[in-house]
């Protein structure tokens, strides 16, 4: 159990997290970002593993539009099954590892994998703990830091044991959960010509291209590739182009818009003439690209701006999804009296005076403030 840690309001957000049943790819990335504020760390992977011990998805906490460049080839001379046995081996006797030596060797600093990919990264320093469900390893959850940056210290080694259950909890999540997307959310700009060539992209534009593309990395004979080629989105889109040139001519075809979801959420294309040159083939062509994610974890986000407890931030999470005073008791089997208590805290701490202008204050809360979890 984590005793009174001075961060435990981080903690209770982590936890929170990965209690709200939504897609466990979404909810992972999350947590991966938000857990720098418990154990300073940088460019957080979870992976997935199959029985006995075989790595499966990586899922990515930071952005991984540089990804693409990196020769991910040569990681596969850490994915043998020999490598793979002496892990497995390691960690039924220890909660962590962070010494590369003891699984991959002395070299491992001097070798390709590392100088190539890992170093790039900046993933020098890490930790490493496994994640169980009824007894066996599911997932490997992985903090890095830079070479510049001190190593794990005793603390943060005995403490991210602790916040494996929650990881755990979220993979065993039922992904039938009905999501509701946000209306607005992070957007770039693309630039491409009627030939679909692209010519521009705002550094944004690239990021949300990047999380499109590849929110999950899986590993395949060893091999750790792509599961979504960014050639798949650009045929898409050279598409919407198209179709915008198409009905620019008078002609019928579809709307110059695509809508794509995957594990990290919902991504709108539209696309829209840029200039007086669109009679022309040279015509720019500019495609909005905007990235909706579930309004569940922006009002989660939203509510670590505000002064509440866990408790108070659970109510006013369930509030907001229109629960009444009785369904939030049954919920979190607590006393109605108690309910209304702390919805009357919650109304005070947020200045409210109504259940329905809780929705719109958290709301306007995350579209001002962008959190610190890499979500800028």
């Amino acid at each position: 159990m984590i005793k009174n840690p001075k961060n435990s309001n981080n903690i209770a957000y982590l936890r929170q997290l990965c209690c709200l049943g939504l897609n466990k790819e979404i909810v992972i990335a999350e947590f991966l970002r938000a857990v720098r504020s418990v154990i300073p760390s940088e460019n957080n992977v979870c992976t997935t593993l199959k029985p006995p011990f075989i790595l499966d998805n990586h899922i990515l906490g930071f952005d991984a539009s540089e990804m693409a460049n990196l020769p991910l080839e040569p990681m596969a001379y850490f994915l043998t099954p020999e490598c793979m046995t002496r892990s497995a081996a390691w960690f039924a006797q220890h909660p962590v590892f962070t010494d590369p030596s003891t699984i991959w060797g002395r070299d491992y600093y001097s070798s390709d994998p590392y100088n190539l990919v890992w170093r790039k990264l900046e993933q020098h320093h890490f930790l490493y703990s496994p994640v169980y469900q009824y007894g066996k390893p599911v997932a490997l959850l992985g903090l890095f830091r830079p070479k510049q940056h001190s190593l794990f210290n005793n603390h943060e080694q005995s403490l991210l044991p602790q916040l494996t259950p929650y990881i755990s909890h979220a993979l065993g999540a039922s992904d039938s959960k009905t999501i509701i997307y946000s209306e607005t959310g992070s957007s770039g700009l693309l630039v491409m010509n009627t030939s679909g060539e692209l010519l521009f992209q705002s550094q944004e534009a690239k990021r949300l291209l990047a999380l499109a593309s590849y929110p999950v990395l899986g590993v395949t004979e060893r091999v750790v590739n792509l599961k979504t080629p960014p050639d798949y989105l650009f045929r898409k889109l050279k598409q919407v182009c198209r179709n915008l040139d198409v009905i620019f001519q008078g002609k019928i075809a579809e709307p110059p818009s695509w809508n794509f979801t995957n594990a990290r959420g919902r991504f709108m294309f539209h696309a829209h003439w840029l200039d007086n040159a669109s009679q022309e083939s040279s015509g720019m062509i500019g495609i909005n690209i905007e990235l909706h994610e579930p309004q569940l974890l922006r009002l989660l986000r939203a509510l670590q701006q505000f002064q509440l407890p866990p408790v108070q931030r659970e109510v006013a999470l369930l509030i907001a999804e229109g629960l009444s005073n009785e369904e939030i008791g049954i919920r979190l089997h607590i006393k109605l009296t108690t309910v209304k208590d702390h919805v009357r805290r919650i109304f005070v701490k947020l200045d409210i005076e109504r259940r329905e202008d809780l929705l719109s204050k958290l709301l306007n809360a995350s579209d001002k403030k962008k959190t610190d979890f890499g979500l800028n």
